[in-house]
C-alpha cells in the first residue's frame, strides 16, 4: 500500500527527484499541445528546493511515483496547486487522486485553484470529479483558450456550523 507523505524539498536529493518527476509531467502536457513553445520553462532542482510550496509525495517500490505541490496563488484568498505529477508507469492507478485528496484534506477551509491546458482531459476530469469548476480561460503563446483555471470553493471543517445544507457534490 502506498501512503501520501510530506516531502522535504529543501533536501537536494528530494528536490532532484521532484524536478525529474515534474519534468516528465511537463513533457506529457506539452505533447497534448499543438504548440508547446509558450509553456513555462521547466523548474530546476534549485527552484524546487527554494520554493515556498508545500509538497506531498507517494512512493511505489521505494521510488517517488507521484507528487503534488501547493503554494500561494497570484489571486488573493486562495492557494494553488502548482504541480501534480505521477510517473507514466504509475498513472491510472489512483495515485494522482490520492495526492489531491490529501492536499485538499490538509487545506480544508481554503479555496484551491489549479491551471491546466484545455487539452489535458485526464487532469480536467480529475479536478472536476473533486469539485473544481472552471472559472477563467487564458492563452498560451498567443493561442486563445489554451489554458483553463479551475477553483474549488472553501469547504468548512465538520466542526464549523453551516448556514445551509451541503450536498455531497459540494464536498
Amino acid at each position: 500500500m502506498s501512503i501520501v507523505v510530506p516531502l522535504d524539498h529543501a533536501d537536494w536529493g528530494t528536490a532532484r527527484r521532484l524536478q525529474a518527476l515534474f519534468e516528465t509531467a511537463r513533457g506529457q502536457e506539452a505533447a497534448l499541445l499543438a504548440n508547446a513553445a509558450g509553456m513555462p520553462a521547466p523548474r530546476t532542482a534549485e527552484q524546487v528546493r527554494d520554493a515556498t510550496a508545500f509538497y506531498l509525495g507517494i512512493e511505489v517500490d521505494e521510488e517517488l511515483a507521484g507528487a503534488i505541490g501547493i503554494g500561494p496563488d497570484d489571486e488573493p484568498g486562495q492557494i494553488t496547486i502548482e504541480a501534480l505529477a505521477v510517473r507514466p508507469a504509475d498513472q491510472h492507478r489512483g495515485l494522482g487522486r490520492a495526492l489531491l485528496v490529501e492536499a485538499l484534506r490538509r487545506g480544508e477551509g481554503f479555496v484551491f485553484s489549479v491551471s491546466t491546458t484545455a487539452t489535458n482531459l485526464p487532469a480536467l476530469a480529475l479536478y472536476r470529479a473533486l469539485g473544481f469548476r472552471p472559472y477563467r480561460r487564458g492563452s498560451l503563446d498567443g493561442v486563445p483558450d489554451t489554458m483553463i483555471k479551475l477553483r474549488r470553493e472553501r469547504t468548512l471543517p465538520a466542526s464549523e456550523p453551516r448556514d445551509q445544507p451541503v450536498a455531497a457534490d459540494d464536498l
